[in-house]
């Protein structure tokens, strides 16, 4: 029979002859009070057929169609969706915290009080299920011209001219909040954005932002005269050195690909003659004599660079054929 929970009988001589000199009571719990549990924790056998490791979320194996990796997409689109929404939501507050302080000054306006009062109606919204752009359809249209011309656009204008990212790489704050009526970043702002971010071309936390919150127009302007021609530049300096690749340049050039169009990425490899140097290279190892590898090894090391290709850059065809020209390149040596 197992003893019951709280008795001496269940521990080792030695600790029940301390429990009884510290006037422990059996059937009670520890502390001064007594206020310790008594019957042990119980496990809960969820699935008993399973073995250590067993989670409840599904491996993903990879596999396009299978049930993991639709889940996945689902969960990440109901994520975007709920940050687009409770973007609406903040960029709705800061409104009315900006209207508010207009209202409170002497001299504020009829329209800023027509402002406040439309922009406190549209707040009902939120208490409705809602989908993105419900919000700003339900303001008039003379009070969305107010308030993005005098309101949003100069408290933009102020915080430009206090940011500074090598502070602060985080331009959220200023932006990001007012996306649902702005839309993306005043033309009147560029000029003086791109004099700050400039000074760190090459930074891709303080750039790559940039790219949700100009117009495709800015980004464009943007990338074609300070992106582009650096990343001309390190294609064109590229060491490519079998077995052991050192220079890291290709990762760079590779993490800032999604930044533009995969067409002009292909361009700029075949400009630079990429391919070419990447053949040249390989040749020469796989003829290297007593260095020359296994064709094992030298197909490890192909993959290997055709793993840190994005995959806009991989659905090219041209691409494609290069890197296939590659592989034929392997096979005909060994």
């Amino acid at each position: 029979m197992a003893p019951l929970p709280g008795s001496l009988t269940s521990t080792s001589p030695a600790v029940a002859k301390m429990l009884q000199k510290w006037s422990f009571k059996e059937g009670s719990g520890l502390g001064a009070r007594g206020q310790g549990i008594v019957a042990p924790v119980q496990p809960t056998l969820l699935h008993p057929t399973t073995g250590i490791g067993y989670g409840e979320r599904s491996y993903d194996n990879g596999l396009p169609g299978t049930t993991p990796v639709v889940q996945e997409e689902y969960r990440r689109r109901c994520e975007d969706l709920a940050r687009v929404l409770q973007l609406e939501q903040e960029c709705c507050n800061k409104t009315l915290e900006l209207l508010r302080d207009m209202a409170e000054e002497d001299d504020s306006s009829a329209e800023t009080t027509e402002a406040l009062a439309a922009v406190l109606k549209s707040t009902k919204v939120f208490q409705e299920e809602r989908t993105p752009g419900m919000w700003k359809a339900t303001l008039p249209s003379s009070t969305m011209i107010y308030v993005v011309e005098h309101v949003i656009k100069p408290k933009m204008a102020a915080d430009a001219r206090e940011w500074t990212p090598s502070w602060d790489t985080d331009c959220h704050r200023w932006v990001r909040p007012w996306v649902p009526l702005v839309g993306h970043l005043p033309d009147s702002l560029y000029d003086a954005l791109e004099s700050k971010i400039v000074k760190h071309a090459d930074e891709y936390a303080v750039i790559s932002p940039w790219k949700d919150l100009m117009d495709p127009t800015q980004w464009e302007t943007y990338t074609r005269r300070h992106v582009l021609p650096w990343l001309t530049r390190l294609v064109r300096e590229l060491m490519i050195a079998p077995p052991k690749q050192m220079d890291p340049s290709f990762h760079t050039v590779m993490q800032w690909a999604p930044l533009v169009p995969a067409k002009i990425v292909v361009s700029i490899l075949e400009e630079e003659l990429f391919f070419d140097r990447f053949e040249d290279a390989l040749r020469h190892w796989l003829q290297s004599g007593a260095g020359k590898p296994s064709s094992e090894e030298a197909i490890a090391w192909c993959t290997g660079w055709k793993n840190l290709f994005t995959p806009e850059l991989l659905a090219d065809e041209g691409v494609l054929a290069r890197i296939d020209a590659v592989v034929d390149l392997v096979d005909a040596e060994a």
